[in-house]
């Protein structure tokens, strides 16, 4: 049972820069082109985070395979079950200070349209940003399956209300 513990980004700021820049040399080695993103709670000023660090590797269609088969030399495959035809997920099993997530996308893809809007949304909102971080606070102390699961459901829903927001009326 693994239980999470919430911190606030500010505590882990320069050791999750440090470490996203560590990942972006290694991602960019092994995939050439590849767009590398810092996503996820660290990447977002005044977040909470469980202590982690995310990464986007952003590829074009016709690369993605190569991708995932690169990265999988690399990186131990995470959360499989998630994974479609645009998005595939991985563990750094070597991360000293953090664990880390790469995840590993089409441009324009619908999986996409997920990790760096949703990290915009909250950078962009200090209402947004204090619902996620008291979601959070709430959080700590859960099994990071019940965590995964209450995070996801609001991810979901800013994603849509954002959305819903962008498309005209009429």
């Amino acid at each position: 049972m693994t239980v999470i513990r919430i911190k606030p980004v500010g505590d882990l700021h320069d050791v999750a820069e440090a470490a996203v820049d560590a990942q972006r040399r290694v991602v960019l080695g092994l995939v050439a082109g590849a767009e590398v993103e810092h996503v996820g709670a660290t990447a977002v000023p005044g977040a909470l985070t469980k202590g982690d660090v995310d990464v986007l590797v952003r590829v074009g269609a016709p690369e993605f395979a190569a991708a995932v088969e690169a990265l999988s030399r690399r990186y131990a495959i995470h959360q499989p079950h998630n994974w479609t035809a645009t998005l595939a997920s991985f563990t750094d099993p070597d991360a000293a200070e953090f664990p880390v997530g790469i995840q590993l996308v089409v441009k324009g893809s619908e999986a996409d349209m997920f990790f760096g809007p949703f990290r915009d949304a909250l950078i962009g909102s200090d209402e947004l940003l204090a619902e996620y971080n008291e979601l959070k606070r709430g959080l700590d102390g859960f099994e990071y399956e019940r965590y995964t699961e209450l995070k996801g459901q609001f991810i979901e829903r800013v994603l849509r209300d954002r959305n819903d927001g962008l498309r005209p009326a009429g």
